[in-house]
């Protein structure tokens, strides 16, 4: 008979799942699944892979550890780990899945590799080969051998399982690092990783414990291959200038690029706590010769070769050998690092600083160091409401992927807009890291105000597509960032610019960070305005796959929108810092834009159009074969609050034909036909990416459009359907902890799917709609109280009951050391007086100009208390 292995499924396990599955889809209405299916289905799928483990602080949930309890899951499920320290460069960034596979990246997961790098490195940045793996191997006394913990899909001979050899497996993936543990043979293994706070580069920590009655004898085999490829790519064979050293007084394999084109230069290296057995750094002599190897030839050898690789043909790797003996309950650790290595500073110095790290208490001790710094994230803005996926989103893993996507620099280098999405996250959870992004940004900035599209830390090649949007994300970032810590003296600190050679970083003519936020939103106005009074639209605006578009000509309502959005910003700076001329400047433009953008970029059926092509015929128009309906413009037009109070029902009616079960879709989608006129999006699978999927950031800006004009309803019922309230992992195949940046919808048979991973700027406005909803912010001169509780909420609890709380660390620097705990009570008296009661410790609070604020100068803020009470009732 054989023996059940709890994170392996039977085969009726799996029919029932997926007949569950099945009937789930058919069954969606437009309502969340948690509300469809029957609470012990919704919860056996949703926990089919996995589970979490809540921490809780004062209760609220405060940290939480994702299990993983399956070894087969939709696809790989990665983690992400990175240094947290506040520095521009020399950040490591580590991906791993649940069976160890993943890469080791510097500063780029493209460009800067340290181990190999396989698979769509575009968005995906990793998949499941055998060549970018972590491996560890054990051979047995008798000559067997196996993976430390299971592998999916490792199959033996006749097609079985070699997982079912294990007893035991889990992953569990927390804040910070990831812990892979299993049994087999009587033996009971852990593979430990993370990141340290600093030194560029990923620390293991392999455990084996003898749990048998017998003596075990075997060896161990770590294994990861090096991928050191040059930027920028060119004409040469890099095999040629890879070679390896073995520095024995380091127990360490250097692998080194030689390549002096190399405008990247970084070596790797792997390096053991201890003296190993033997070694290997020759992919040659390790893997022997084959194009299909499941087991290395090397580690059935009696020793590694300890061959130090010399231009080797299938690369550089690295493998350690250590032969063990353990008595019965006898256990064995061996800490290792997997190290960027500046081959431009003393090498020997940072080895000596690895060997260092690797000594057991100073794992112990920087490992702590990344967790609590994890932890002081999180801590510092908590809520408790009557939906824990959304506490446990907002709370822990929500700031996680913000703070990830802020250093993650994922498809090629740092997109200018992207980042400075990802960083709003940051503004209200750590800060410090925005104080030093805003000047590094704004150097990349044109002196006439715009900015690439992507800038490239490590050489000169940037994206120099004239997107023009980029720079128009600039204000927002710097006015929450002002907002949240009261550093008004960013606004005041000089900038260069970079050079029309679009490559040196100018050290003279330095303008403030106001002055660059001011020639951002000029750029997109002064000349840059088309025949119907919209923005031109450059290369392109939001929707990088409408590419047919771009021109001298072509005009975009969205793109005139955000400039309003932007200006908006800067005047609200400008009012503060009595620059009367530039608050006039701004005011005029948002009228002349508003105006135009009602007037031309107005459909006779009652919405917003995307624009104009550059022969002056609409775009996103009810006179479009295609295509007739988009989403952001009608969602900005409500955002930035230009929309005439009477159209703005007939924009939120026109755009229900966008309404799927999983949120709202882009658009209407496209067919090839359509793709002369408009571009690669033509060329895309209606209901995948910007073809009329439901793109995350478009769906986010429409709950956030609903939220601003009142309709705190509709917004949550919207919003609920993009959380884990409405996500399988079997439907979309993604990790719970972790939004994506779209899901396909109904013209095709991925339907649910996310078929990427969490780097988006949708991220951010996730949680800025969280924030919102609960109301308590800062402004420029103080605290403003404003929730916008949904009715489910409210009718969640009893009348005189909490029905949500918001605990918030203040980092003004008026006020230091002071938290925020707001508790909203349902008062079913005030509800039928259309009011709501605030009191600050104590202390009511009259509304002023149609909101509850409490300026900085008010008294509550004179004292010495480091908690700040505000009871509100509605």
């Amino acid at each position: 008979m054989k023996r059940e292995r709890s994170f392996l499924e039977t085969p009726e396990q799996r029919g029932e799942c997926k007949s569950l599955v099945k009937s789930a889809l058919a069954k969606m209405d437009g309502n969340p699944l948690s509300k469809i299916l029957a609470k012990d289905t919704f919860t056996q799928l949703q926990n089919r892979y996995s589970h979490q483990v809540p921490v809780f602080e004062s209760g609220f949930i405060a940290n939480s550890a994702f299990i993983i309890d399956k070894l087969h899951t939709p696809k790989g499920w990665f983690h992400y780990l990175l240094n947290l320290k506040n520095a521009l460069h020399k950040i490591a960034i580590s991906v791993v899945a649940q069976d160890g596979s993943g890469v080791l990246s510097q500063d780029s997961v493209l460009h800067g590799p340290i181990t190999k790098l396989s698979g769509n490195e575009n968005y995906m940045h990793v998949s499941q080969v055998y060549r970018n793996s972590r491996v560890v191997w054990i051979k047995t006394a008798s000559g067997k051998v196996f993976h430390l913990n299971p592998q999916p899909n490792f199959l033996r001979r006749g097609g079985t399982q070699d997982a079912e050899k294990y007893k035991s497996f889990s992953c569990e993936q927390h804040p910070g690092y990831t812990v892979i543990k299993a049994r087999r043979r009587g033996l009971d293994s852990s593979l430990r990783i993370f990141v340290p706070y600093e030194l560029p580069g990923e620390i293991w920590t392999v455990s084996v414990k003898n749990v048998s009655k017998k003596t075990a004898s075997f060896s161990l085999y770590p294994e990861i291959n090096f991928g050191l490829d040059s930027h920028p790519s060119h004409y040469f064979v890099g095999m040629a200038v890879s070679e390896a050293e073995y520095a024995k007084a380091h127990n360490a394999i250097i692998a080194k690029n030689l390549d002096i084109k190399n405008s990247f230069p970084r070596w790797g290296a792997f390096i053991s706590s201890e003296q190993p057995a033997a070694f290997d750094s020759n992919a040659d002599k390790y893997y022997g010769f084959g194009a299909s190897i499941v087991y290395p030839a090397g580690i059935f050898r009696e020793r590694l070769s300890n061959t130090e690789a010399a231009q080797p043909l299938k690369g550089m790797m690295g493998a350690f050998q250590y032969d063990i003996t353990l008595e019965p309950g006898e256990s064995k650790q061996i800490n290792l690092a997997v190290a960027s290595i500046d081959p431009n500073l003393d090498i020997t110095a940072q080895l000596d600083e690895w060997q260092a790290a690797l000594k057991p208490q100073a794992v112990k001790k920087e490992l702590a160091k990344v967790t609590a710094h994890w932890q002081a994230i999180f801590s510092s803005c908590l809520i408790k409401t009557p939906s824990p996926a959304i506490d446990e989103t907002f709370n822990v893993w929500g700031k996680y992927q913000g703070i990830v996507c802020s250093r993650f620099n994922s498809p090629y280098d740092i997109g200018t807009r992207d980042v400075f999405q990802y960083l709003l996250v940051n503004t209200f959870c750590e800060p410090d890291f925005v104080r030093t992004m805003i000047p590094f940004l704004l150097n990349y900035q044109y002196a006439d105000g715009r900015i690439p599209r992507q800038i490239c830390k490590f050489s000169k090649l940037h994206d120099l597509r004239n997107f023009m949007d980029c720079q128009l994300w600039a204000p927002n970032l710097v006015a929450q960032y002002v907002r949240e810590t009261g550093d008004f003296a960013m606004l005041d600190k000089k900038v260069g610019f970079l050079a029309d050679d679009n490559a040196t970083l100018l050290a003279k003519n330095k303008v403030s960070v106001y002055e660059h936020l001011i020639r951002a939103v000029k750029s997109a106005y002064e000349n840059n305005i088309g025949a119907h009074g919209l923005c031109k639209l450059g290369y392109g605006g939001w929707n990088d796959a409408l590419d047919g578009l771009r021109g001298d000509k072509s005009e975009s309502v969205w793109l005139s929108q955000l400039l309003v959005f932007a200006a908006q910003e800067v005047r609200c700076l400008a009012q503060w810092k009595k620059d009367t001329a530039t608050e006039t400047y701004m005011h005029n433009l948002i009228e002349n834009m508003s105006r135009a953008v009602n007037e031309t970029g107005w459909d006779e059926k009652g919405y917003y159009i995307f624009g104009y092509d550059n022969a002056g015929n609409p775009v996103g128009s009810s006179k479009n074969d295609e295509g007739q309906k988009h989403l952001n413009e009608n969602s900005w037009a409500l955002l930035c609050g230009i929309t005439p109070q009477g159209r703005i029902d007939s924009v939120i009616h026109a755009m229900d034909e966008l309404r799927t079960p999983f949120g709202m879709r882009l658009l209407i989608p496209y067919s090839k036909k359509s793709a002369p006129e408009v571009g690669r999006i033509a060329d895309q699978a209606k209901g995948h990416f910007e073809n009329g999927s439901v793109y995350q950031h478009g769906a986010l800006f429409w709950a956030a459009a609903l939220l601003k004009n009142g309709r705190a309803d509709e917004a949550y019922a919207h919003f609920e359907l993009l959380t884990n309230e409405n996500r399988l992992p079997d439907i979309t195949t993604n990790p719970p902890i972790y939004h994506s940046n779209y899901t396909a919808v109904c013209e095709n048979t991925d339907y649910g799917k996310e078929p990427y991973y969490p780097f988006t700027g949708s991220h951010a406005w996730r949680m800025q709609f969280i924030t919102e909803l609960m109301g308590l912010k800062m402004e420029l001169d103080g605290l403003r109280i404003d929730p916008k509780i949904p009715t489910v909420w409210r009718e969640s609890v009893e009348n005189g009951q909490v029905i949500c709380k918001m605990r918030k660390k203040s980092f003004r620097k008026e006020l230091p050391g002071i938290a925020f705990l707001m508790e909203i009570y349902r008062d079913d008296a005030v509800k039928a007086q259309n009011t709501m009661k605030v009191r600050v410790n104590d202390t009511a609070v009259r509304q002023s100009k149609g909101r509850y604020f409490i300026s900085l100068e008010h008294p509550v803020f004179s004292g010495t208390a480091k908690e700040i009470a505000i009871t509100v009732c509605l």
